[in-house]
């Protein structure tokens, strides 16, 4: 049941039910156990692994990962974390720092997210990320928000509304201590001439 300690970086700690109680980093995961259902909002501060159900909003102003695979009825936000949903999101919406997998159904609500989004589930709602990528076993209807990348595979069942977002232009405004020079022009500051 228990792994030889051979050196505190391979040393794995099993849980009771001879699981990892720790992923391959020694990062410790919350575990909610399908059966199990939980009223209210959900406050974490490492990785969590859903197989049960929660009524209720799921946060982390950490890195922390959400894995969702039994079934969630709210929010879900996680600062620079990953959502991965393989179960069920019910009315709600997700912002990610990461990335976000849709295997399994999310309907309603917005996905935001700072990194991917792939879906090769079901969707029903709005989805805005840098980069989207649709699976060929996705089936939805909704609105894809992209700003750099966006890809439909042949075969995927979609009633969407596609639209690129514009970042806002950076603008520089010229102050009195900027000098504008003229890179093709000879720069006499410089002691040089063309």
């Amino acid at each position: 049941m228990f792994k030889k300690r051979e050196s505190d970086a391979e040393y794995i700690k099993l849980d009771d039910y001879g699981k990892n109680s720790a992923d391959n980093t020694g990062k410790k995961i919350n575990t909610i156990m399908k059966g199990s259902k939980l009223t209210g909002d959900i406050n974490i501060s490492c990785d969590l692994d859903l197989s049960g159900e929660v009524e209720g909003n799921i946060s982390s102003e950490q890195d922390s990962n959400i894995a969702i695979k039994g079934i969630c009825r709210g929010n879900i936000r996680t600062r620079e974390g990953n959502v991965n949903i393989e179960g069920e999101l019910i009315n709600g919406d997700v912002t990610a720092g990461g990335d976000v997998k849709i295997t399994g159904k999310f309907n309603g609500g917005t996905i935001r997210a700072k990194g991917k989004i792939f879906v090769n589930g079901e969707f029903k709602g709005k989805l805005e990320s840098n980069e989207i990528e649709v699976g060929l076993n996705a089936k939805g209807k909704g609105e894809l928000l992209y700003n750099e990348y966006i890809s439909i595979s042949k075969g995927a069942q979609v009633e969407v509304h596609i639209s690129q977002t514009q970042e806002k232009p950076l603008t520089v405004k010229k102050t009195p201590e900027m000098k504008i020079v003229n890179i093709d022009a000879p720069n006499k500051e410089a002691g040089g001439t063309k």
